[in-house]
């Protein structure tokens, strides 16, 4: 394993025995961040009721989303990668030996091609990334794991999977199953709200600096405040 990889054994191990010793029971990522014990009975609501609900998953998935991003950036600290970056590494691994072009990393991965070009600069620069020319279209590249990309995976990736569940520990396991049939149920695409005549809507946040280039702006800043 190369300096980096150990250096980050080293220090899960450390953060592991540290997780032991506390308090099982507590919130994995805030106090409230989840409530188990509540349930909404499922029945039709009127127009503006409905709207309101709607919105309120919404905003209650983004705070969450939000929380559990920032949770697990400290988790994957000692590696030095943002979450969207480590699941980028997952997504080649499990694409290997063909390798992903990064039209094809950002589908998977539900993300601006930009950001995907991102995410393999970010292991790129680690060493554990390299780029490589399409076998069939000379113009395209694809990402492919290294040597030290695919001992990294090998090694460590069930034991950083392991700490990155844990924030979703105060989930049954049914629960958890559940969770992640009804986030699957919801597009990753626009094509929905375009559908439904809300083309200003979807590019107001453009106008308003919140473009692909912004978002990958935000994760190269996400990135250098992890590596630092």
């Amino acid at each position: 394993m190369d300096r980096s990889g150990a250096d980050a054994m080293d220090q899960l191990q450390v953060r592991d025995r540290s997780t032991q010793s506390t308090d099982t029971n507590r919130s994995a990522v805030h106090p409230g961040w989840l409530v188990t014990d509540r349930c909404v009975a499922e029945r039709p609501a009127p127009g503006d009721e409905s709207e309101a609900i709607l919105f309120s998953a919404f905003a209650q998935l983004m705070r969450t989303a939000g929380a559990l991003d920032r949770a697990a950036s400290e988790t994957l600290a000692d590696l030095g990668l943002t979450a969207g970056a480590f699941f980028a590494l997952l997504e080649l691994a499990d694409a290997e030996p063909n390798g992903l072009a990064p039209s094809e990393l950002a589908r998977k991965l539900a993300v601006a091609r930009r950001t995907a070009t991102l995410y393999v600069d970010i292991l790129a620069r680690q060493g554990w990334v390299a780029r490589s020319p399409h076998p069939d279209d000379r113009r395209m590249v694809l990402a492919q794991l290294t040597d030290a990309g695919q001992r990294l995976v090998c090694e460590l990736s069930g034991a950083y999977k392991r700490r990155l569940g844990q924030l979703v520990e105060a989930l049954t396991p049914i629960q958890a199953e559940r969770l992640r049939q009804l986030l699957a149920a919801v597009p990753l695409t626009t094509d929905a709200a375009i559908e439904l005549g809300t083309r200003d809507v979807i590019a107001a946040p453009v106008s308003n600096g919140l473009s692909s280039a912004g978002s990958r702006s935000i994760e190269s800043e996400r990135y250098n405040r992890s590596a630092r």
